[in-house]
């Protein structure tokens, strides 16, 4: 099992409705295109900061450095983000 933990910047949202406008469509196209447990994590009530927690079940590490390179491409193509940090493990 994959887990991983984003921390997010999100430029110049001044609302926790405006943040949920772009982690909700990303959070559903990593369920969706990539199978993923996806959940986000608390982060405070800063609406340019958030977190995401992503679990894969995975049956090597070689599949898992896969399907984490998956996730940094979808994630890198939403323009209004920034990763700040990531942290992963394998179970």
């Amino acid at each position: 099992m994959l887990i991983l933990t984003l921390e997010l910047a999100l430029p110049g949202l001044r609302s926790l409705k405006a943040r949920r406008g772009v982690l909700e469509p990303l959070k559903q196209r990593l369920r969706r295109d990539l199978n993923l447990s996806v959940s986000e994590l608390p982060s405070g009530d800063r609406p340019e900061r958030a977190r995401l927690g992503l679990a894969a079940v995975v049956q090597s590490r070689a599949q898992g450095d896969a399907q984490l390179e998956k996730i940094r491409s979808m994630v890198g193509r939403e323009p209004r983000l920034t990763v700040l940090d990531e942290e992963f493990e394998y179970w």
